[in-house]
């Protein structure tokens, strides 16, 4: 008997804990992340998505529902709710509830979220509205799966809203009716799998407006671009706790995660202690990406990095630092507290790369630099150069900046150096060694800048490492390189502002700070662009206007920004007075000139003393505007007879530091103008007499400067810098029809930067492709609906894309580099239109058409930018302030010059 007892005490026992077990091993069933099935790429929690933002806020702070995934969670939930309700019953029944995300593969290019929305007794009468809706606009089918009941939601037409799934606690729901399936599948599957689920549950805090969980391989898939480690500083599994930062602008994800198998990185910032970001004064405006490495003991960091790159994976880092390794103990000793790699926005995709090395001793940093490249291989020194005060030094051997930090600083064919401050500056090609030391001559750095200061130093953390990406720049917008499931996903249109969500987003930042154990991560997600009201935007506002006694001869020049107030205007008049416009509004009449200005203006250092100075041309002389306070100094230089005086350009790459312009002659030849003698002296010459169709192309190569122009005969000439002509050039392009051998050419030739193929077109709409060894690779003719209309193609005003024109007397059609229309503008006044395309940096294109005494601006679509035209007898003068989102544009009519500005999007 007691035997017996004792069994029945024992198989208690068994089922007792066999049911604990159960429940341990599975988690509640009213804790929604038990209920997501396995696979979620990534999960959201927030009680604070689904709240509305007035106009006023969404102007001035940042929501979450302006975050692209998270705008993407919550249009797919409202779209589910607010389909069987009005706006109140949706508000009050979703207001205060904690509802969770989870985002699923669909198919290889397709993504979609699954939500979790938990209910109380309250809700029953919402729920029952949702299961038997109006049925003259939506009726609810059911299905049995996996032993779940599923209900989906269709509409009168019978396209399917949604699927949803109730349990006692739960209405889940999703847009696909196969993700609700794998939620019931999984709600039956074996007890064990449910340990598969993403992340920790989120302990929720009062400041706290949402949780997200990352896996490893969305981290990885999304700093995936080419050449890039930053993925090495990210830990393996990001669970972030979003809240306010301090400007209202950005929003903070903090996260601490176990250091796993980052530990290598963890080493190499043992003992330095986290830093900020402390010289802004030195990171250039156009800075689309940054990174950042924080040092607090130079010597620790060096050893740790030569033991870094002493085994790295990749064969020529090893190879490259064996060779170097001996050099490079005073170059790491010599650092300062911050390694800065700024890559530069770029118009054509090229990587335009500034890395900045501060330093206890510049001078000592500097030289060590050069004995490490030395020691790479770089050959004997370069002749120095001098622009803007600094000298300037050729150091031509590739990839030393990663040689010395890792292939996080790729993207140096070669090393352009010069010293600022205490700092050493080095750049990936001469024009961006200039642009940079434009930039902060000026002052158009951080430091300068309220916002992006304030990012830095209140938003920003210390850390040992920081990534920062400025979205929506021109050609480095990170999407581009995102897989193609996330662009589909990010891309939709937001129902009321009508563009995607991540045109709402402007910065992104992660930061690491490494311990022994563990990683703390920020994510930092937000804008510092201002944002224009309905009130200003696209509105043309007038700014400043200064009114002359004489009529106006020429377009007015601009020298410096038009956005922050300091630059000068220098008009000319019908008397021939050269006259400054100061920034106070001041008309001071400097000198005369021979005539009225024809060409663009150049800014160089012509005079070697630090500072810019202006050329231009008249159609006998040359001018160098030497701007002061409240003067210009003006010197004048011949033109040799032929010139036209139509176009300058700059001599991009050339080795001879003399040479600071190039012009066109009559013959076909270039010439140069040398600041040194004071001359022009002919530098290129063409074999077949004829003028050249402006603009000539001019190219920075590892070897000079390369130069490319046609002649309207068909002549096609590549010349090198030392006067030659490229191999099997000049090239002689005729028609494939071998009775009209003539062909006319009516616009430029240009070879794009980083494309394999010389673009130019005929006339009559036969668009070329020429390989570099002067063959023709493709012809295409163009459709040409206006028998006198005349085709040609337009590059931009920097020459870095192209698009082509079809233009008649009267009419002007803008076209892709297909030929396919992207808009027309008719009704123009004849034999007085001047058509212009400009791209302005962060993703600005912008095309001008002036007809008559006014200019109108589009955009590439068609658009019209701006509520009415712009009064302009002479071609404007047109910038972007990226800052304030504001276009500023110059203008000289009749008797007034007028700076007028439009508030974008």
């Amino acid at each position: 008997m007691n035997r017996r007892l004792w069994l029945w005490v024992i198989g208690l026992v068994l089922l007792v804990g066999g049911w604990l077990g159960y429940q341990w091993l599975r988690p509640a069933s009213d804790e929604a992340r038990a209920l997501v099935p396995p696979g979620a790429l990534l999960i959201l929690t927030s009680d604070h998505l689904q709240d509305t933002v007035s106009a006023q806020a969404f102007r001035s702070a940042i929501s979450l529902r302006q975050l692209p995934v998270f705008n993407e969670a919550r249009q797919r939930l409202d779209r589910f709710l607010y389909t069987t309700a009005d706006t109140s019953t949706v508000l009050s029944f979703i207001k205060g509830k904690n509802v969770q995300y989870s985002l699923h593969n669909l198919s290889k290019n397709t993504l979609d979220f699954i939500f979790y929305i938990p209910f109380a007794e309250r809700d029953r009468a919402f729920l029952n509205r949702l299961t038997n809706p109006d049925p003259r606009q939506y009726r609810v089918l059911n299905h049995t799966f996996s032993g779940e009941k599923i209900f989906d939601l269709v509409a009168r037409g019978n396209e399917p809203v949604g699927s949803f799934i109730l349990t006692n606690n739960y209405l889940i729901g999703s847009v696909s009716g196969i993700l609700v399936e794998n939620v019931a599948r999984h709600m039956h599957q074996t007890l064990l799998l449910n340990r598969e689920r993403l992340g920790a549950s989120f302990v929720r805090n009062d400041d706290e407006l949402a949780g997200v969980s990352v896996r490893p391989s969305v981290i990885q898939s999304l700093f995936s671009n080419a050449g890039s480690l930053v993925r090495l500083f990210l830990p393996e599994e990001l669970n972030l706790h979003f809240r306010p930062s301090a400007s209202p602008s950005h929003l903070i994800g903090y996260s601490i995660d176990k250091i796993g198998g980052r530990r290598d990185v963890a080493v190499l910032f043992a003992g330095q202690s986290p830093q900020r970001i402390t010289h802004a004064n030195l990171i250039p405006q156009t800075t689309a990406t940054l990174y950042h490495i924080g040092i607090s003991d130079a010597g620790r960091f060096g050893k740790s990095l030569s033991q870094l790159l002493s085994s790295a994976s990749s064969d020529f880092l090893r190879d490259r630092f064996s060779q170097i390794e001996s050099a490079t103990g005073p170059l790491y000793n010599a650092l300062g507290s911050d390694i800065l790699l700024c890559r530069l926005e770029s118009a054509t995709g090229s990587a335009r790369q500034v890395l900045i090395l501060t330093a206890r001793d510049g001078k000592e940093l500097a030289n060590a630099y050069q004995q490490v490249a030395y020691r790479a291989g770089a050959s004997a020194p370069a002749p120095l150069k001098t622009f803007l005060g600094h000298k300037t030094l050729l150091l031509n051997v590739p990839e030393l900046p990663a040689s010395l930090f890792s292939s996080l600083f790729a993207g140096f064919p070669q090393s352009w150096i010069t010293q600022h401050g205490s700092s050493l500056i080095i750049a990936n090609s001469e024009e961006v060694m200039q642009e940079y030391l434009q930039q902060v001559q000026r002052k158009a750095v951080w430091s300068a800048d309220a916002r992006q200061a304030e990012l830095l130093n209140e938003t920003l953390r210390p850390a040992n490492f920081t990534a920062f990406v400025r979205l929506n720049r021109a050609q480095t917008t990170v999407p581009l390189t995102w897989p193609a499931a996330w662009q589909n996903l990010l891309d939709q249109p937001d129902p009321l502002t009508g563009t995607p969500a991540l045109a709402n987003l402007e910065n992104m930042a992660y930061q690491a700070s490494y311990g022994n154990e563990n990683i703390q991560s920020t994510v930092v997600l937000g804008r510092t662009t201002r944002r224009a009201s309905q009130a200003v935007l696209n509105k043309v506002l007038l700014q400043k206007r200064t009114e002359f006694n004489a009529p106006l001869i020429a377009a007015p020049v601009v020298a410096g920004s038009l956005s922050d107030g300091t630059a000068q205007f220098y008009a000319q008049n019908n008397a021939g007075q050269f006259v400054l416009v100061t920034p106070e509004g001041d008309k001071i009449v400097q000198d005369t000139t021979d005539g009225p200005i024809r060409s663009n203006a150049l800014a160089v250092d012509f005079l070697d003393n630090g500072q810019l100075q202006y050329l231009f041309m008249t159609d006998r002389a040359l001018y160098i505007a030497d701007p002061g306070r409240k003067q210009v100094r003006l010197q004048s230089i011949r033109l040799p007879k032929g010139i036209d005086p139509s176009y300058l350009a700059r001599p991009r790459g050339s080795q001879q530091r003399a040479i600071v312009a190039l012009v066109a002659h009559a013959d076909g030849h270039i010439y140069a103008l040398d600041r040194q003698r004071r001359a022009f002296v002919r530098m290129l010459t063409a074999p077949r007499k004829g003028p050249l169709l402006l603009p000539f192309q001019v190219m920075a190569t590892p070897a000079g400067m390369d130069v490319l122009a046609v002649q309207a005969d068909g002549t096609l000439n590549y010349w090198n810098e030392n006067g030659k002509q490229k191999p099997l050039f000049p090239s002689r392009i005729e028609r494939q029809n071998e009775e009209q051998v003539e062909i006319r050419f009516a616009g430029p030739a240009l070879l794009p930067p980083g494309k394999p193929f010389i673009q130019t077109i005929t006339d009559e709409g036969e668009l070329l492709s020429i390989n570099t060894n002067g063959l023709i690779a493709k012809r295409t003719q163009l459709y040409r609906p206006v028998q006198n209309g005349e085709f040609r193609l337009f590059p931009d005003e920097e020459q870095t894309n192209w698009l082509l024109l079809r233009n008649t007397d009267t009419e002007v059609a803008v076209l892709d580099q297909q030929g396919q229309r992207r808009f027309e503008v008719r009704a123009l006044q004849s034999g007085r239109n001047n058509v212009r395309y400009h791209r302005l940096g962060a993703g600005v294109e912008l095309i001008s058409v002036k007809s008559g005494g006014y200019t109108t601006l589009y955009d590439l679509n068609g658009r019209v930018v701006g509520d009415r035209p712009i009064p302009s007898d002479f071609p404007v003068a047109v910038q972007f302030d990226e800052r304030t989102n504001e276009l500023y544009v110059l203008s000289g009519a009749k008797q007034a010059v007028q700076l007028f500005s439009i508030r974008l999007r």
